[in-house]
């Protein structure tokens, strides 16, 4: 068995996407040591191996051309996301796809609340006035306590939404589409069904969903038209969940109070875009996920599925080509 891992860096520098020796020895340890494993940060080198290669792991960016994969068997990607990887010419292919789903909770689910601190203690409008050097106080800071809080998407990183938001006491609602049972920490559960009834009710809304045909531009002038005045809208997922073109509308006619991106339709954010000059617009550069543990948690969830890989057993984060997910 030939695994080819294609990673950014390979190095012992401290990064969150840097590949180390202990990563490999782990790796090693876990395949066996009849186990050929290949190890690039070159996407070109990569492409030279992949004709031989039963496992390839990598992130969607550093994932070489399948065209020539002839004994490929499983492809694992270290992002959650597999809308870039997963086209119809990888659909079609004859092989098992799997993500590292679950390995980012903690760090987005932070990010999530941080965002939601930013507008309760108005840190936006403060960190502008101390650019300016204006010793301003501001008499609209408010707390999280007593917010509602909406979480769409109840996976790994909903949940930890879910559960932080109820931690500063703040109600909280979600939709999830399995039809899971309510968590204790979740007020109201509903289906996917259920969303346009419980966005009138949110200060907060979360959208922690995965980039698909069903969730595309879920969000647009209708579904902020519903929401409160107040209400700020909080993308994590995929910038293309969001119509973007109606959520500027939406933010320039103040039919909701404020946005905070950490993903957008196009990546970069072009420079032109209206988005940047908005006093009630934060913006982070789809950075969320990452963590110094970022690669330790990756290798550690690549090593729990190349386990059942070996065993002949279903792979833990499996995605469903026909889901997307």
């Amino acid at each position: 068995m030939k695994i080819l891992i294609s990673i950014y860096h390979i190095t012992d520098t401290e990064h969150p996407h840097f590949f180390k020796r202990a990563h490999l020895d782990a790796v090693r340890k876990t395949a066996g040591k009849k186990a050929k494993i290949v190890v690039t940060a070159d996407r070109k080198e990569a492409a030279s191996h992949i004709a031989d290669a039963d496992v390839l792991a990598g992130f969607p960016f550093t994932i070489p051309p399948l065209s020539g994969a002839k004994k490929l068997k499983w492809l694992h990607s270290f992002s959650a996301g597999v809308d870039r990887i997963l086209t119809p010419e990888t659909k079609r292919l004859p092989i098992l796809i799997s993500n590292s789903s679950g390995i980012h909770a903690t760090p987005i689910a932070e990010h999530l609340i941080g965002f939601i601190l930013i507008f309760t203690r108005r840190f936006h409008r403060i960190l502008r006035n101390q650019l300016r050097r204006e010793w301003k106080r501001d008499e609209t800071i408010t707390e999280l306590r007593g917010k509602t809080v909406l979480v769409v998407g109840l996976g790994d990183i909903g949940m930890e939404t879910a559960r932080l938001a109820r931690a500063f006491g703040a109600r909280v609602i979600a939709v999830s589409r399995t039809g899971k049972a309510k968590p204790p920490f979740v007020d109201e559960l509903k289906t996917g069904r259920g969303l346009d009834a419980l966005l009138p009710k949110a200060d907060f809304v979360a959208i922690c969903l995965p980039h698909t045909k069903e969730t595309h531009h879920l969000f647009d002038r209708n579904k902020f038209k519903k929401m409160k005045r107040t209400a700020v809208v909080m993308n994590i997922g995929r910038g293309g969940i969001v119509d973007e073109k109606d959520l500027i509308r939406a933010l320039e006619q103040k039919i909701i109070g404020g946005a905070a991106l950490d993903v957008t339709e196009e990546e970069p954010l072009p420079k032109t875009s209206p988005l940047w000059n908005m006093e009630n617009v934060v913006i982070t550069p789809h950075h969320s996920g990452l963590s110094e543990k970022y690669m330790d948690r990756a290798i550690e969830l690549f090593r729990r599925n190349l386990r059942a890989y070996l065993k002949g057993k279903r792979l833990l984060t499996l995605v469903n080509k026909e889901l997307e997910y």
